[in-house]
């Protein structure tokens, strides 16, 4: 599906979810998104709690999943577009098309319900899904490519890096912390760098991808503080397609 049509067609879902006057009570609601890495997920929040949640993990076909997963996840929680406070959306770092796919659909649905948006990082939502880590929490994302995306968080959950791009040879350079868990769909990878460099590091079992159920908590916590940003794309590193090179004259 072009974007080129994707806001007349979020309108389209837009209207028709207002006009069935599903849900009268007023709490807060966010519809959150992810389809940044290798799945696609969407998620309602009800004043804390998941009412609707809808994952699938995919290698590619974000772009025709997320819309009708949007759809059947708002159905499913009889929740008209016009009840919601915010939508939530991952901004990377990810893949360049997964992450643009989310964007944009969520700020499409931004503009038509007139609702605010909240970015949140794939890092901070695989993070979040850990629950209580009692150590640092390094988060290591498969780039498929030869690098990796990574952040260490504190056991309180203060990000203790940015978000960074590396080698696996180079995470030893930017996490020096010992006795680490290490999370994400490259763990194994990460952990088994930081250990052949000294670094006490073991793989948590955890989530290992971001999940839009996560990622509406994480956005419901920063509306009630007032804490928003302008959502902007998170890449890191450059795209794997760039534009044809210019012809030899």
């Amino acid at each position: 599906m072009g974007f080129v049509f994707l806001g007349s067609i979020l309108t389209k879902f837009a209207s028709w979810f207002d006009a069935t006057g599903l849900v009268v009570t007023r709490k807060m609601h966010i519809l959150a998104l992810d389809s940044a890495t290798s799945a696609c997920s969407a998620a309602v929040l009800c004043d804390g709690e998941i009412t609707a949640h809808r994952y699938e993990e995919m290698s590619r076909g974000q772009a025709e999943s997320l819309i009708p997963m949007i759809a059947d996840t708002m159905s499913a929680a009889g929740l008209a577009f016009d009840l919601l406070d915010a939508i939530a959306v991952t901004v990377g770092p990810g893949a360049f098309t997964g992450v643009r796919i989310g964007l944009s659909t969520a700020q499409s649905l931004a503009l038509a319900s007139g609702k605010p948006l909240v970015g949140v990082t794939t890092l901070e939502a695989v993070f979040a899904a850990q629950g209580e880590t009692f150590t640092p929490c390094l988060v290591a994302l498969d780039t498929k490519r030869e690098d990796l995306y990574i952040q260490l968080f504190g056991a309180s959950g203060e990000a203790l890096t940015e978000a960074l791009a590396v080698e696996e040879k180079q995470i030893s350079m930017a996490v020096s912390v010992q006795g680490i868990k290490v999370v994400g769909d490259a763990a194994e990878r990460a952990a088994r760098a930081l250990v052949d460099a000294g670094i006490s590091a073991k793989r948590h079992y955890g989530p290992m991808l971001p999940d839009a159920s996560w990622v509406a908590r994480i956005a419901a916590d920063r509306f009630s503080e007032g804490a928003l940003v302008p959502v902007e794309p998170i890449y890191l590193r450059a795209p794997d397609v760039g534009p044809p090179p210019k012809p030899i004259a």
